[in-house]
């Protein structure tokens, strides 16, 4: 199999799997629980388990660092995760999952 298509579907993997998880913590109904929790916390815990590209820097860096590093270095992965975590979601927002009570 050519190198750069399993480099493409290894990152896609990657970046949907980061999407994944943030989104389902800062989105979903599982994680109400833990966003209702986190209000209670100071303002900037809240804002992180809210914030969609906050939490994809944060789950990349997890992913990075536990499972796959998608650049080789950490720090960057927690960039990529931030990026890719913002622009799946935003393009998921325009497209189909806009709500206005979220």
């Amino acid at each position: 199999m050519d190198s750069s298509l399993t480099f493409f579907h290894e990152f896609l993997i990657w970046s949907l799997v980061c999407f994944g998880i943030s989104f389902s913590i800062t989105h979903s109904r599982v994680f109400s629980p833990l966003r209702k929790l986190a209000a209670k916390c100071p303002n900037i815990v809240e804002y992180f388990v809210n914030c969609p590209m906050c939490m994809g820097f944060w789950v990349g860096l997890l992913l990075g660092s536990v499972w796959h590093s998608a650049t080789g270095y950490i720090i960057l992965d927690g960039f990529l995760g931030l990026s890719v975590s913002w622009i799946y979601f935003c393009i998921t927002w325009k497209l189909a999952l806009h709500d206005s009570s979220v």
